[in-house]
């Protein structure tokens, strides 16, 4: 099982519709998000909005056995729904999801990776 957390900024104006989206996904196109859920292998999702001081943030949570492919089914998919669901993250985020199609493809891991920073808080017991 693999999972990823994914935050856009939402554009201005928009968390409005950003709700509206939500709401969609749990009320009138549940069935369909259930049936495209299903077909994608995701086993967890979760959607928060976060206000800050500089603007209004999704953050998405998705679990799958699979991500990589996933996300490559989100990006090229036809089937009516997740062509709406592409359209609505372009409208409340900004982003066009086929933009990253390149992304979608399924690489090896990089040989060599360099650990630059890493802490770990462990408390001291009295």
């Amino acid at each position: 099982m693999s999972g990823i957390v994914l935050t856009f900024p939402i554009v201005a104006g928009k968390v409005e519709v950003w709700r509206r989206f939500c709401q969609e996904l749990s009320g009138s196109r549940l069935q369909m998000y259930l049936s495209s859920r299903r077909r994608l292998g995701i086993t967890h999702e979760r959607l928060i909005l976060v206000e800050t001081p500089f603007g209004a943030t999704a953050v998405t949570t998705l679990e799958a056995h699979d991500v990589g492919q996933v996300f490559s089914q989100i990006i090229t998919s036809r089937l009516p729904f997740d062509v709406w669901y592409r359209q609505r993250l372009q409208e409340i985020h900004g982003i066009n999801l086929v933009a990253y199609e390149q992304f979608s493809q399924p690489m090896p891991l990089p040989q060599n990776q360099e650990l630059l920073f890493e802490w770990t808080f462990i408390p001291h017991k009295n």
